[in-house]
């Protein structure tokens, strides 16, 4: 109720003190107490227009106004765009005589050591908040000159905003769906109407917060509400071209920029030669070309070619030694057909993008991996994994469909998924009592995306720190526990667990009075502090499907006998689980727990379910054993 009559005196305000801004900014100081501005009025309209060459183009006009909650705060404005459009006006003025003309924006691309990490670039405006209640109107016009890169729209900004429009121009003999995502849950209305031969969409709305920044987040489209504009095709029945209308046009079109590619055999094919010698079976000489890409390929996200689409020469990631995910796909395609295999190149959103191939769309597919076929059987091959093996798959590409080049057509497939136990950290410590401390062997074995997630850590940590990090990873963070005589597995072995052994110390993990032991028997507490916050805008995804057990077994000290177990834990629901036993066998205590996120997602839904049940565990976990002498 105190929303909404918070929301209520500050529509009013906005009304009747229309330009009292001073005071719209106290007010909305109250309500968006952290955020440094506030967009008072967003109109952003897309215009599309035919064009005889690529079938239409669109612009994308925006005019906003920014009231500033905060004195002195710097804040930057940019305007994205890539090798298919251009910023043609880009401005802003304040209230008090600030001026950023569209002659000081600063436009380029994002680089890092010297390499384009994405063909990304940016046109900025560095703005000064002076005062509270100072507005900036903030201009800008850009040029897509392909529309079918006008893909996904969002509602939401980086800050709160109060009033928004976005409008669709669209001329009549032009088919273009607008697939709305997650709307409903937001105060978002929509109208349509004909003038002057367009069809003209109007979206409005108000009062929605800006778009936090959380950690272990899904892909954006699954919870904040926007727009998929699929351009499906121009003209009428007599005479239409169609832009995208069928995944077989988006294929088409993948495939258009493919057959530019120009191999070079010769680049590589020596190295091919010696790294299949000696080998007698294909899945050798496979892991031998597979394996060698991803450990002699350095992966940086680097997206060049015709907006990010078009794979690098596979001569030329073989020479530089470094590519995105198209050259590492294309360079192991190659690569292996020079050694005689039926390789190819392979479009596939990873889990990140809720889209699946009956949309078609630029925006369906994020990632490109290698497609082996091999006596009738698919292996999917992702050079950009470091760590994982042949035969499996990452869990990030798991259960997405995919598209597998075949000539003029494509194979439509799916990545098959891992047993739901493939990933898995599992850990075993076989304690006594010593003074205060626990003490014993402690094992720990990783399997699937543990293992990748583990081995990533530590070898792309400095070598001076990867004692400091192993410790932290054994101890789970928790400062009292203690690792020595550690022995390591070979950390290059891609296939198989990953054992870890040491000595394990869990300090103050015993207190004694009056003839009794007070045992935590727990040195792994995982989950105890995470509870979510109520606020938090978006799905929590691990990335990983979590499989954790943890079992110690406790040998009674001489003289002594058990007193009294805690209470045993069960918390099942549909989309994570918590189980803490208790058991004697002989003169030992066997405490087992199982932590499990069978998806690697936590639904905002279940958001409540989460928190009730970790704040259980925590709980759980402040029991003490009892040893009586």
């Amino acid at each position: 109720m105190k929303k909404l009559l918070l929301a209520f005196l500050l529509s009013a305000a906005v009304l009747s003190h229309a330009q009292d801004y001073p005071k719209m900014a106290r007010d909305l100081q109250v309500k968006y107490k952290d955020e440094e501005a506030a967009i008072l009025r967003s109109n952003i309209e897309f215009v599309l227009t035919k064009d005889s060459r690529v079938g239409a183009k669109a612009t994308v006009n925006r005019s906003e106004q920014l009231l500033s909650l905060r004195y002195n705060v710097p804040i930057q404005e940019s305007e994205v765009y890539d090798g298919n459009a251009l910023i043609e006006k880009f401005s802003a003025e304040s209230n008090l005589k600030q001026r950023a003309p569209d002659a000081a924006k600063v436009c380029g691309s994002y680089t890092s050591e010297g390499l384009f990490f994405d063909d990304s670039k940016f046109c900025t405006h560095q703005l000064k908040l002076k005062e509270v209640g100072e507005v900036w109107d903030i201009s800008s016009v850009k040029k897509i000159n392909d529309a079918k890169y006008l893909t996904a729209v969002y509602f939401q900004d980086k800050f709160p905003l109060i009033d928004k429009k976005v409008t669709f121009v669209i001329p009549q003999d032009m088919d273009v769906e607008l697939r709305e995502f997650n709307l409903a849950d937001f105060p978002i209305t929509k109208t349509e109407t004909t003038q002057g031969g367009n069809r003209v969409v109007v979206y409005s709305v108000k009062e929605i917060p800006g778009i936090e920044s959380d950690s272990y987040t899904r892909g954006v489209q699954y919870n904040h509400p926007h727009i998929l504009v699929l351009m499906k095709s121009v003209g009428t029945a007599a005479q239409k071209t169609n832009i995208l209308a069928s995944p077989q046009d988006l294929y088409k079109w993948y495939s258009s920029l493919t057959k530019r590619l120009q191999p070079n055999p010769a680049a590589y094919k020596a190295t091919v030669t010696q790294l299949i010698q000696g080998k007698t079976t294909d899945e050798e000489k496979i892991k031998a070309i597979y394996y060698w890409v991803q450990d002699n390929i350095r992966y940086i996200a680097f997206e060049d070619g015709l907006a990010a689409f078009k794979p690098d020469e596979a001569q030329n990631v073989f020479e530089k030694r470094y590519g995105d995910c198209k050259g590492m796909a294309n360079l192991t395609k190659e690569m292996l057909k020079t050694a005689g295999y039926d390789a190819r190149l392979t479009w596939i959103g990873t889990k990140r993008i809720m889209y699946d191939h009956s949309l078609p769309s630029l925006a369906v597919n994020n990632h490109m991996i290698c497609t082996l076929i091999l006596n009738g059987k698919k292996y999917f091959l992702d050079a950009t994994e470091k760590y994982m093996p042949f035969g499996e798959n990452a869990e990030r590409i798991q259960s997405r469909p995919v598209m597998i080049e075949d000539g003029d057509t494509f194979i439509a497939d799916k990545v098959t998924a891992s047993d739901k136990n493939r990933d898995a950290d599992l850990r075993v410590l076989k304690a006594s009592v010593n003074g205060e401390n626990l003490e014993g062997s402690y094992n720990i074995t990783l399997k699937g995306e543990s293992k990748k997630n583990f081995l990533y850590g530590y070898h792309y940590t400095k070598t001076d720190n990867r004692k400091d990090f192993l410790a932290d990873f054994i101890a789970s963070g928790d400062k009292n526990v203690k690792n020595t005589d550690l022995t390591l597995p070979d950390l290059e072995e891609r296939s198989g667990p990953l054992a870890l052994d040491c000595k394990l110390q869990y300090a103050g993990a015993v207190s004694s009075f009056n003839n009794e032991y007070y045992v935590d028997i727990d040195p792994s507490k995982t989950f105890k502090h995470w509870t979510i916050k109520d606020t938090r805008q978006s799905d929590l995804d691990f990335g990983e499907k979590i499989h954790n057990k943890t079992t110690v077994e406790l040998s009674v000290p001489a003289g002594y006998s058990v007193s009294s177990l805690p209470g045993n834990v069960a918390i099942n629901d549909p989309e994570f689980s918590f189980n803490i036993q208790y058991a004697t066998q002989g003169n030992k205590i066997v405490y087992t727990k199982e932590l499990s996120v069978p998806e690697g997602v936590i639904r905002k839904a279940s958001f409540g379910r989460w928190n009730a049940a970790v704040k259980q565990l925590a709980k759980a976990y402040e029991n003490q054993i009892v040893l009586k002498k």
